[in-house]
C-alpha cells in the first residue's frame, strides 16, 4: 500500500519549490512526527509550519489510500527509487506521480507533440514517426490529446513499442473521452500518469503545467505540426528551459498549423524529415533490412496490386474493394514497414527488399 505520510505530505497545499526545499532536510514520516517548535528549528518559515502542525489529520489519506487501491491506481513519490530520474532534474518536479501501467520506462523517450486541429499529413507523420521508432526500442511520450498526441501514441502500440501519456486531469476525469479506449491499451502496453489526484477535472492551466513533464521525462521534444500560440510551444519552452534538444517536422508554408514549426526551425531547432535524423542524434544506428512481420490476407491483397507497378490510392480502392479509412491505414502501416512506398502525385509503388 502506498506510504502515508507520503500521500499526506503530497496533499499539502503548500507550493512545490517550498515541499522540494523541505524535502531536501526532512523525509515525509518524520516531519509528520515533528513538534511546530522543531519544524520552526529546521528553518521552515513560521506560516508554513503552523499550517503543518495544523492538517495532521490522516484520515483523507487514508481514504485516498483505498479508493486508489479499488482503482489499481499507483502512486509514486519524489523520495522514490522508481521516480523517474530525468524528472528529478528539472527546477519544478512534481512532488508525487499517479500512473496506472509499467513504470519501467525504456532509456530512450522522445515526446512527440503537435496540434490537436492537426491536417491529415500531420497525423500521418506523427503516426510514421512513432511507429518506426518504436522499433528501435524509443518510447514515445504524449499528452493523450486529440490530433497529433493520440497518433503518436497509436503508432508506438500498433509497433508494439513503449507509449507514456501524461494526463492533464485525475484519472476520474479522462479527457477527451473519446480516448478512454486508447488509455486502456496505453496502459496495457506502457504507462499513463497524472500529478493530479483522481477527481481533479481538465482545467485549462493544467496543461502548461502537465508539459513540462512531458518534456523532462524526455531525451528531445519532436514537434510535427503546431501553430505560433499553441501548447505545444509550451511544451518547447519548458525543453529549451531543461536544456532538452528540440526538433520540428518542417510544413506547408501557407497552413496555419505549419507555421509553429517552420518558426522553430528558422530559430534553430533541428530539421527532422526522416526517423533517420532522429536515429542519428540519439547514437541510434538504423539498419537497412525490412522487419519480418507476417501480412494478413488484406495486406497481401494490396501488395498484389502494388507489384503491378505504379498505383494510385483510387485504383488501389477499386481493386481491393476496401473502404477508404481501412485502406489508408493498412498502406500506412506497410509504409512504415518498408514494403511500399508513397510517390510525390500520390502513387504507390512496391520497394525491393
Amino acid at each position: 500500500m502506498n506510504n502515508v505520510y507520503e500521500l499526506w505530505f503530497f496533499m499539502l497545499k503548500i507550493n512545490r519549490k517550498k515541499k522540494l526545499d523541505i524535502l531536501k532536510i526532512v523525509n515525509p514520516e518524520e516531519l509528520y512526527k515533528m513538534k511546530i517548535d522543531e519544524t520552526i528549528n529546521m528553518g521552515i518559515d513560521f506560516i508554513t509550519a503552523e499550517y503543518i502542525s495544523k492538517n495532521k489529520s490522516l484520515e483523507e489519506v487514508q481514504n485516498l489510500q483505498k479508493y486508489l487501491k479499488s482503482k489499481n491506481i499507483n502512486f509514486l513519490f519524489y523520495n522514490s527509487e522508481f521516480y523517474p530520474q530525468t524528472l528529478k532534474y528539472i527546477e519544478d518536479a512534481p512532488i508525487g506521480l499517479f500512473y496506472m501501467g509499467n513504470i519501467n520506462f525504456p532509456n530512450n523517450l522522445l515526446a512527440i507533440v503537435g496540434s490537436r486541429k492537426a491536417t491529415s499529413y500531420g497525423k500521418t507523420t506523427a503516426y510514421k514517426m512513432s511507429y518506426e521508432l518504436s522499433k528501435y526500442e524509443i518510447g514515445i511520450v504524449s499528452g493523450m490529446a486529440r490530433g497529433i498526441d493520440t497518433e503518436a501514441h497509436l503508432g508506438s502500440l500498433d509497433a508494439g513499442g513503449y507509449t507514456i501519456a501524461v494526463l492533464g486531469s485525475g484519472f476520474d476525469n479522462i479527457y477527451p473521452k473519446e480516448n478512454i479506449k486508447l488509455l486502456n491499451r496505453i496502459i496495457d502496453n506502457g504507462c499513463v500518469l497524472t500529478e493530479y489526484l483522481p477527481n481533479i477535472k481538465p482545467y485549462g492551466y493544467n496543461f502548461p503545467e502537465r508539459n513540462r513533464i512531458i518534456s523532462g521525462l524526455s531525451k528531445a521534444v519532436l514537434v510535427v505540426e503546431a501553430s505560433i500560440n499553441s501548447g505545444s510551444m509550451i511544451t518547447v519552452n519548458c525543453a529549451l528551459e531543461q536544456g532538452k534538444d528540440v526538433y520540428a517536422i518542417p510544413g506547408d508554408i501557407y497552413k496555419e498549423t505549419s507555421r509553429g514549426c517552420n518558426k522553430l526551425i528558422k530559430e534553430g531547432a533541428k530539421l527532422i524529415d526522416s526517423v533517420d535524423d532522429i536515429l542519428y542524434e540519439f547514437g541510434i544506428r538504423a539498419e537497412n533490412s525490412q522487419y519480418n512481420i507476417e501480412l494478413d490476407e488484406c495486406e497481401q491483397r494490396i501488395l498484389e496490386c502494388i507489384s503491378e507497378g505504379k498505383i494510385t490510392f483510387e485504383q488501389i480502392k477499386n481493386k481491393c474493394k476496401m473502404e477508404t479509412s481501412f485502406l489508408l491505414t493498412k498502406l500506412t502501416l506497410l509504409e512504415c514497414r518498408g514494403i511500399i512506398k508513397r510517390l510525390y502525385g500520390g502513387n504507390y509503388v512496391l520497394l525491393k527488399s
